[in-house]
């Protein structure tokens, strides 16, 4: 699911791709779906409040972060084609545990947390597509785990180019590094090398 190239250019295909459901019903639930923007820098939620927002996103990058007492720390940044959520805080009314900015304008198709409780009553299929959504993004968590555990800052680096070659042109390497675990001047030796 972090593959650009073969990430979903849609809701409607991010629908049929991950969770393997009839055309009728990728219809239904997108029509649960509402596009928005989130401007440059804007917070989709802060640490502390209650996310209220489940967003695939078309286009743009948001980052999850948190400051630290002497640096910003990035968990992880997600691009087009990918779901996004504060789990915990969406699902089970936790306060979110990162705040969620946008590092570019960003389009949204976004369903809201009444209107999510909404289509789990009218479309009862739900609850089963929702716990494999789950099961996904807990998969994909758990292979950014063992990646960053198992891997070297090379190998990493590698990783996450060959997924998202994009996130490197559009993106600043520091938030790019901070999430990759290493310093910037690590980065961008092995960057270089890379290009090069």
């Amino acid at each position: 699911m972090n593959q650009s190239t073969k990430n979903p250019s849609s809701l409607s295909d991010f629908l049929k791709k991950a969770l393997c459901i009839t055309p009728q019903l990728v219809d239904e639930v997108s029509n649960f779906f509402n596009e928005e923007s989130l401007p440059k820098d804007q917070n989709l939620v802060a640490k502390g409040q209650t996310c209220q927002k489940l967003c695939f996103i078309n286009k743009g990058f948001l980052r999850f972060y948190n400051d630290g007492p002497e640096k910003s720390i990035t968990h992880w940044i997600f691009g087009p084609g990918q779901m996004v959520t504060d789990v915990s805080s969406f699902y089970l009314d936790d306060p979110a545990k990162w705040n969620i900015q946008a590092l570019s304008d960003c389009s949204l198709m976004v369903i809201d947390r009444i209107d999510y409780q909404r289509m789990r009553t009218i479309i009862p299929e739900w609850d089963h597509l929702e716990k494999l959504l789950l099961i996904k993004l807990m998969s994909a968590l758990e292979n950014r785990v063992y990646a960053f555990l198992s891997m070297s800052a090379q190998e990493r680096f590698d990783h996450l180019f060959d997924a998202d070659p994009d996130m490197f042109n559009q993106l600043p390497l520091q938030y790019l590094s901070s999430m990759l675990g290493m310093t910037l001047e690590t980065l961008s030796r092995i960057r270089r090398k890379r290009i090069s």
